[in-house]
């Protein structure tokens, strides 16, 4: 029920002046009703998430919008599954859990005019200094790659339906990483930024992942990982088979 309930993104949205959808009309009366309870307990846990983000600002920083990512519309990888486990710390997190039947699905970037601060919500109502910081003059280049992707039709398997997503990868100077895939309202927030948050202005914008050194290279880069899983491991694998044939046949 989660997934159909999940009302993070909209409450997100909200705060970046977004104007709010009409509840899913596919959903049970049971279903809204859970879906409305759910919604006036995130206002309430992001209004107290925004106060604390407040305590994290410089004088002179001030937040530009807010960058909401979920396991319905993003990546599970780093949060769904063992990944995805959690203990809470507080009665507030416990609350949280109660309320959203949520654990480290919900995640969320803030862009200020100075930098991004990416936390998962549970971790950070738990312990207020559980984020992540990546300063804009430390980042020289962003991998924004858009994505397509198409699923077969309603009313026809041979018809496709056709959706857009972003792959983001970047590494700031001190070497912090940072993967995900965005949805594209996500990407399109992040490509607005990039354009006109004027600290930003100097990253450079690329199709592919970009690391100082070969060392981070090879070993903090998914899109070459999944090249070595994807097309290394069959081609070992068909070496493997290819050898034992032939061993079967000489008697080796």
């Amino acid at each position: 029920m989660a997934i159909f309930t999940n009302p993070f993104i909209e409450v997100v949205n909200s705060f970046n002046g977004l104007p709010n959808k009409p509840i899913n009309s596919h959903l049970s009366t049971e279903m809204q009703k859970r879906k409305q309870q759910r919604t006036v307990a995130m206002y309430l846990t992001m209004r107290h998430i925004l106060d604390e983000v407040q305590q994290l600002l410089q004088p002179d920083e001030k937040i530009i919008n807010l960058l909401p990512m979920t396991n319905e519309e993003n990546s599970q990888m780093a949060t769904g599954g063992i990944m995805g486990m959690y203990a809470p710390q507080t009665e507030e997190t416990k609350q949280y859990i109660h309320d959203q039947t949520s654990l480290r699905g919900n995640r969320l970037m803030v862009f200020t005019n100075q930098r991004i601060i990416f936390f998962i919500v549970i971790e950070f109502l738990d312990n207020p200094k559980q984020y992540f910081s990546y300063n804009y003059d430390q980042l020289q280049a962003v991998k924004l790659a858009e994505r397509k992707i198409s699923v077969p039709g309603n009313e026809h398997f041979w018809q496709r339906e056709y959706f857009t997503y972003y792959s983001l990868d970047f590494e700031t100077d001190d070497k912090h990483v940072f993967t995900e895939f965005l949805t594209n309202e996500n990407g399109l927030l992040f490509k607005r930024n990039l354009l006109t948050i004027p600290a930003m202005a100097h990253v450079q914008i690329t199709d592919r992942v970009v690391r100082p050194n070969k060392f981070d290279y090879i070993f903090s880069n998914t899109d070459l990982a999944s090249k070595i899983l994807f097309v290394g491991l069959p081609v070992f694998i068909g070496i493997m088979f290819l050898m034992s044939l032939l061993g079967a046949l000489f008697n080796w």
